[in-house]
């Protein structure tokens, strides 16, 4: 079956995601909340319809703090599905987005950068919710791998994969901030989340990506490795302070 989005795949708000009424949206937006928590697995067909609606919903918000608020929900609505389709559902908001890039205009730009933060973010906290399992951090990475990130698809817009590389390091550190200020276990396989950007390294056809893909992974050496050196100093202060 072709994942063209037609009138009969339809969902119980979807035309109201759009509406011109900011009352209306938000209504909308709180209905779908409640329904992906509540209902059932939505297909593929049935996520590209919702995130076809979401994006225009977005795109409708005309005020800097509307925007804020908006990216905040809309990011954290993976949070909300279940688990088994949480990966599909970013994977639909990838390709739209994807698609869509390249009519927005620069106007509506950085408010749309914003959102790819928030779902970036939200991201990380999904996964950290369910222990940084192996098998879904694989699944996230490949599915970026495959979508936004792929290193040869000429239909994925190179300013997508800069802003990715410019934002995934700084949001996966907040979220492992969050995890420690909490004082959770991280069992997170560091090769894994890396693994994208790696590949991007190497693989990919445009020379500025992959460079632009070592950089981000440079810096985040040396973010590492700074906090690893902070570590030890306050291991090495605590033993002082028994002594």
């Amino acid at each position: 079956m072709s994942d063209t989005i037609t009138s009969e795949t339809s969902l119980p708000f979807g035309k109201h995601l759009a509406a011109n009424e900011k009352k209306t949206r938000d209504k909308a937006v709180s209905s779908l909340r409640r329904y992906i928590s509540n209902g059932p697995e939505l297909s593929r067909l049935e996520l590209l319809k919702l995130w076809k609606g979401l994006f225009y919903c977005f795109w409708m918000s005309d005020k800097p703090l509307i925007q804020q608020d908006l990216s905040e929900k809309l990011g954290s609505l993976v949070l909300d599905m279940p688990a088994d389709n949480a990966v599909p559902f970013l994977d639909a908001f990838w390709e739209i987005h994807c698609s869509e890039w390249h009519g927005l205009d620069r106007i509506r730009l950085d408010k749309y950068y914003m959102l790819l933060r928030r779902v970036i973010f939200y991201s990380f906290l999904f996964l950290a919710n369910h222990d940084w399992n192996d098998e879904r951090v694989k699944e996230y990475t490949t599915m970026l791998l495959n979508g936004p990130l792929h290193p040869t698809n000429p239909k994925k817009p190179d300013s997508i994969r800069y802003h990715i590389f410019e934002v995934y390091f700084e949001e996966l550190s907040k979220v492992l901030e969050l995890q420690k200020e909490q004082g959770e276990e991280i069992n997170l396989n560091m090769e894994l989340i890396e693994e994208p950007i790696r590949v991007l390294t190497t693989d990919s056809v445009n020379k500025v990506v992959r460079t632009k893909a070592k950089a981000a992974l440079a810096d985040w050496e040396e973010e590492k490795n700074a906090e690893e050196a902070s570590d030890n100093d306050d291991e090495h202060d605590d033993d002082m302070d028994e002594d």
